[in-house]
């Protein structure tokens, strides 16, 4: 048990401790804020999905209909506890007084939408040393998270129905990433990242994708920056969503894999269980911030929630994880 929580506070550290750079940079006025809008699109276009196709082509455990039949259990699982953690956020802020809907509907974004791709990934890569078959499972929660992300998340951050969008749902980045990858996945024989004969040219993927944990904490730590302590560490309304975000949601995920567990279902593929609570623990969702800039939402709310949620999960991370070892 001690070992589970050293090795993940370990590798929380070892994520965070790139956001230290962007935050030195950003006080010194070596790297402008208005920059982040390109590094969060080398992010978001580029690296992750990289990273998605990377864990899908690079040494992937067999094709069979056993593992089609469990991504589909991950993708239903995944579905449910988002929507699930959005009811809970929406029933707890709806009674918070004195927020307006605006702030309100920010926090709900904070309380259902987790931070899966950025560092969810990463961090089942670091805490497996690299297990594909979980990298895998994470990565259909992350399709199930960019369906719900453009339709149910860009309406709560602007009360608008017209940014609501299935053509970015199904045609983001990272979902276009994952149809490559299981395209690559199912049809081995066409894997360029598996042949013995052009073996090198797996580092595409695989610098690429390791590209995504250091840069999105370095968007962390630019943030940090612009923000005063007061706004980072002052707001009541941030802390409760935090507590919806690490801890009623991860526990809601628990609880609907938990009959399936007790009955020993999976046991041969413990992650498509655990996969949706890991990703459901994490801190909250980058998108929070990089929508609140593009439909000029609550830009501040938005960069200290997650900044906040995102320190938190040091602490809550460590527990969920040695209490999933079980």
């Amino acid at each position: 048990m001690l070992d589970i929580i050293v090795k993940v506070l370990l590798i929380m550290l070892v994520l965070l401790a790139f956001a230290l750079p962007g935050f030195i940079l950003r006080k010194k006025e070596l790297v402008r804020a208005d920059s982040l809008y390109s590094i969060s699109n080398i992010l978001l276009c580029f690296a992750q999905p990289m990273l998605i196709i990377q864990a899908f082509a690079i040494d992937p455990i067999a094709p069979n209909r056993t593992t089609l039949l469990n991504f589909l259990w991950v993708f239903l699982f995944s579905l449910a506890a988002i929507l699930i953690a959005f009811a809970l956020s929406r029933l707890i802020f709806h009674f918070m007084k004195g927020e307006s809907r605006r702030r309100r509907d920010v926090l709900v974004f904070i309380g259902t939408f987790s931070n899966c791709s950025f560092v969810g990934i990463p961090f089942i890569s670091m805490f497996t040393d690299g297990d594909s078959e979980a990298m895998m499972y994470i990565t259909i929660f992350t399709a199930a998270f960019n369906l719900l992300l453009w339709t149910l998340g860009a309406y709560l951050m602007t009360q608008d129905k017209r940014q609501i969008s299935l053509k970015k749902a199904f045609l983001n980045p990272c979902t276009v990433g994952t149809v490559i990858g299981l395209v690559l996945f199912l049809f081995p024989q066409i894997n360029i990242f598996e042949m013995e004969s052009v073996e090198e040219l797996r580092q595409i993927v695989t610098y690429a994708g390791s590209m995504t944990a250091p840069l999105s904490m370095i968007v962390v730590g630019v943030r940090a920056a612009e923000l005063s302590p007061k706004v980072l560490f002052c707001d009541r309304g941030i802390y409760l969503a935090a507590f919806v975000r690490l801890v009623l949601s991860a526990l809601a995920a628990f609880l609907i894999i938990l009959p399936f567990r007790l009955a020993g279902m999976f046991a041969q593929s413990p992650y498509v269980l655990l996969a949706p609570v890991i990703a459901m623990a994490m801190p909250p969702a980058a998108s929070v911030v990089a929508f609140a800039e593009k439909l000029d939402g609550e830009r501040e709310l938005s960069a200290a929630a997650y900044i906040t949620g995102t320190l938190l999960s040091v602490v809550t991370l460590p527990v969920a994880m040695t209490l999933l070892s079980l």
